[in-house]
């Protein structure tokens, strides 16, 4: 006998409305499954779209024989670069000191310690991890959180994503996001700031996120937030909500992305995935879009 469990749901729809179910059954591989694992799973089972909250309800248990195997899609690979280049001194964030890039051993000073026409250079990195295009775990912002080495892989590789556009408003609200598919996705938001990369104007009357737009992101259960800004919250004061609402639902931040602009609305994956520190929230990522 295989294993199958058995729950009821409420969902709720982007675009108003909602659907109730009860004693419904699905397939599943293993013993159990996450609430959050059978909301997604339930959704692409039944094709759903614009769907909002939903709630897992009386789940059981049960060992019955499966009705249908899962068929995965293949996603073709070209590669979109969202990163800014990082280089010596570039300042990212004002009062954070820039990047020391030299070389630990140069090419120069590696010569004899070889045969003769093989030299090697190694390089030595001082940096602050809000450098470049980087992204933020909830570590960064809450001091139980996970850190780079406790979030899985999956959370930052081959997530379906789509693409917002914002260009030209400062307060990015709750009305960008409606009526839209973004339930699991990473939503990726050009407000068209990074034209001001490396400039002045960079740090000044950016675009960012409300925190009634952050909550409903939330609700929704995306899984990844990314943007093109100097920071996906309003700097001009001391709150963070954003941060806050979003990393505390453990949904993942990529700040100072560019090239949003070549991305499709939808229909194809975002990674930024950074290295597997432990103690730290916040790293550089070399962030990019698979595109059909």
């Amino acid at each position: 006998m295989d294993n199958r469990v058995v729950f009821d749901f409420e969902i709720e729809f982007t675009n108003g409305g909602g659907i109730q179910g009860q004693d419904f059954r699905l397939d599943i591989a293993g013993e159990t499954i996450s609430d959050d694992e059978l909301a997604d799973y339930i959704i692409k089972d039944l094709r759903l779209l614009m769907v909002g909250k939903v709630k897992i309800l009386n789940k059981i248990y049960i060992q019955e024989k499966h009705k249908r195997q899962p068929i995965d899609l293949p996603f073709p690979e070209q590669l979109v670069d969202l990163s800014h280049t990082i280089f010596d001194g570039l300042i990212t964030y004002k009062g954070l000191p820039g990047p020391i890039v030299c070389d630990f051993l140069s090419r120069e000073n590696s010569r004899g310690k070889y045969e003769e026409g093989t030299e090697f250079q190694i390089g030595k990195i001082e940096m602050v991890a809000n450098t470049g295009t980087y992204i933020d775990c909830p570590f960064h912002r809450y001091e139980h959180g996970k850190d780079l080495s406790e979030v899985s892989l999956e959370a930052f590789a081959n997530l379906e994503a789509i693409t917002i556009h914002t260009t030209g408003v400062t307060e990015i609200g709750i009305e960008f996001f409606q009526n839209l598919e973004i339930r699991g996705k990473a939503v990726m938001v050009n407000t068209g700031w990074s034209k001001n990369w490396n400039t002045e104007a960079y740090f000044e009357n950016h675009p960012f996120l409300t925190g009634e737009a952050a909550e409903y992101l939330r609700d929704c259960g995306v899984k990844l937030v990314g943007i093109d800004s100097h920071n996906i919250d309003d700097t001009r004061g001391n709150a963070r909500p954003v941060h806050t609402i979003l990393l505390g639902a453990e949904i993942l931040i990529v700040e100072h992305l560019c090239n949003l602009d070549k991305l499709p609305p939808s229909g194809y994956l975002f990674s930024a995935v950074p290295p597997k520190f432990k103690g730290v929230g916040t790293f550089p990522v070399r962030a990019f879009a698979t595109l059909p």
